[in-house]
């Protein structure tokens, strides 16, 4: 697995090198300080997960990712910070991160959300769902996120339903990232339920 860190706290950045190169097998874990540097890499390389803190030298993780989608726009991509980050969440969530975990976390579990995330899992805690809630953030869902739940509720996979929108399996997967986050939800099961009680 290739993994791509940006935190522009130089010992910060190389301890969480370590401990990914430490707890996920066969990794190669790449260390940017500057954010302008971490882009043009992109240029010529990518990387399976991105894990990224919010408080960024010139430029914050929010404008960094929305820079990162446009060369990569599959990215699989995590906001690791220690920073209330509240306000934000919202539009990270639009722009396509799929979690979030904060620097006081344990190691292994930020292993476990790099790791998740690169199967293809979306990582958001509880708190942030309900920060989301609080603070009145939730959206209606767009026409072809009704189409992933009606889909999802008849069964369809996420490999189906990117077949049937024509569209890729990590947009369905990024679109029920927000999905989870308007309904308020933690899970696909909840998800549907959520959905059908709207329908």
């Amino acid at each position: 697995m290739k993994i791509m860190v940006v935190d522009d706290h130089i010992a910060l950045g190389e301890g969480t090198q370590a401990i990914l190169q430490m707890g996920i097998e066969n990794s190669q874990v790449d260390v940017f300080t500057e954010p302008t540097h971490a882009l043009q890499q992109l240029s010529s390389e990518r990387y399976d997960v991105y894990v990224i803190d919010f408080h960024l030298k010139d430029m914050n993780g929010l404008t960094f990712v929305e820079q990162l989608v446009k060369i990569h726009p599959k990215a699989v991509a995590i906001i690791y910070t220690g920073h209330n980050i509240e306000q934000h969440i919202p539009d990270l969530l639009e722009k396509g991160i799929i979690g979030f975990i904060n620097k006081t976390e344990s190691k292994k579990r930020l292993i476990d959300t790099v790791q998740y995330a690169y199967e293809g899992n979306v990582i958001i805690p509880l708190d942030i769902l309900r920060t989301i809630i609080q603070n009145k953030k939730i959206f209606h869902l767009t026409e072809r996120q009704r189409k992933i739940m009606e889909l999802a509720k008849k069964g369809a996979k996420n490999k189906e339903i990117a077949s049937e929108l024509y569209v890729s399996q990590r947009t369905v997967e990024k679109d029920l990232t927000q999905i989870f986050s308007k309904l308020n939800v933690m899970s696909r099961v909840e998800a549907i339920s959520k959905w059908s009680e709207f329908e």
